[in-house]
Parts: C-alpha cells; sequence; structure tokens
C-alpha cells in the first residue's frame, strides 16, 4: 500500500520535472539543470562537469532515495504554513544542509545572514502567499504574519521573476544564486519540507556581482 509519504514524494517529483521542462528552454541547458539540482541537494557533481554520471541519478535526488536504508530516520515533519515556527525552524535546517555541501556552501551562509537581518523573503507562489522569514531558534523572536500574494504556477512564475541572457539561460551569481529580475535580489528555488518554495534576498555588502550563466 502506497504510504502518504510516498504520494508526497512522487507529487513533487513530478512537480518538479514538470516545472523545470517548462522553464528550460534550451536543450543544451539540461545537463546544467540536472547539476544545479543535485547541488541543492547537497551533491556536487561538477568534479566531471556531467549531472549524469553523478553516483545519484536525478529521480533518486528528487525522491529522496540517496541514503542507505539502514541509517535513515524518520524525516522531521515542517508546516507548509510559512508564518509558522515549524516553517522558520524547517527554514533554518535547510540552510544548514546546503551550508554543509561545498557546493552551495556560499549561498547558504548568505541567506543565512539576510536571515539574521531580516531581509530573507519566502515566497509560496502556489499558495499564494510570501513572508519575510524569522528565527525561530531565538528565544526573542518576532514571528512575522505571511502577506497574500498572487497565485501562481511555479513554472509561469519563474520565467517572470528568474532573469536570463540573451540566450535564454539563466543568470546567477558568484555564489550560484540566481537573479531576481524585478529587483536584482538573489534568489533560490528549492524544497522545504514537502513543498518547494522560492527564497530571495539582498545584501548590504553590495548590489549584485560577477553574474554568469548557466
Amino acid at each position: 500500500m502506497v504510504s502518504s509519504i510516498d504520494t508526497v514524494r512522487l507529487w513533487s517529483t513530478q512537480t518538479a520535472i514538470r516545472v523545470f521542462k517548462e522553464t528550460e528552454q534550451q536543450d543544451t541547458e539540461q545537463q546544467s539543470l540536472a547539476s544545479t539540482l543535485l547541488a541543492h541537494y547537497g551533491i556536487d557533481s561538477s568534479d566531471d562537469g556531467s549531472a549524469s554520471t553523478s553516483t545519484y541519478s536525478l529521480a533518486d535526488v528528487l525522491t529522496g532515495n540517496t541514503t542507505d536504508s539502514s541509517s535513515e530516520t524518520a524525516p522531521k515533519t515542517v508546516s507548509a504554513d510559512i508564518g509558522s515556527e515549524s516553517f522558520m525552524q524547517g527554514l533554518r535546517d535547510k540552510l544548514a544542509e546546503l551550508k554543509n555541501s561545498p557546493a552551495t556552501r556560499a549561498q547558504a551562509e548568505s541567506m543565512l545572514k539576510a536571515l539574521d537581518a531580516g531581509k530573507l523573503t519566502v515566497t509560496d507562489a502556489e499558495g499564494g502567499k510570501s513572508v519575510t522569514a524569522w528565527d525561530a531558534t531565538s528565544k526573542d523572536a518576532k514571528p512575522n504574519q505571511p502577506a497574500t500574494a498572487t497565485a501562481a504556477e511555479w513554472s509561469g512564475f519563474l520565467k517572470a521573476h528568474l532573469q536570463r541572457d540573451g540566450s535564454g539561460k539563466y543568470v546567477r551569481n558568484d555564489d550560484g544564486s540566481y537573479i531576481d529580475k524585478a529587483n536584482g535580489a538573489s534568489a533560490y528555488f528549492g524544497m522545504i519540507g514537502d513543498k518547494y518554495y522560492y527564497l530571495s534576498w539582498s545584501t548590504a555588502e553590495a548590489p549584485v556581482t560577477g553574474a554568469t550563466t548557466a
């Protein structure tokens, strides 16, 4: 019998594949896209420049089948309510996980700094909500209430928000983050708990520089 967790994972996998198929306009970007997704889950496939030869397949990563079954532990439940303490704790745990990988460490550190400075925005496009992230681990934490936003499918949302170059490739910062078209903020798209979210943040040090394409 298929469990609810398996059902959610299958749905998340199908959603991710659909979203990126729709947002990627160039066949030549598919290999780069796979590498990006692997990197988001802490797996660096940059050694030989090919995601297809990575230890884990893209499907394995999206479904969470990248650990030895003998060492698996029950996943921590993260609330889908982006204004809740549970979600904010899940967000910080996700950023800590990304920080542990060389491939995503720089942007994770940037997001953690933005979180502490009150400059990290979380958007649930499909749910039509956005909120300024707050530190649920602080005893003096002051929860921020989510604001209502226009609900949108992820494919259309990413097309509207992520900056591309003239050939249609995503533009990236030196730390691997994407760039938001509207305000030049750094951006990240990935899973927290069982759902996808769009994170955007500004930095106090300097405006976006050193952009590359991938």
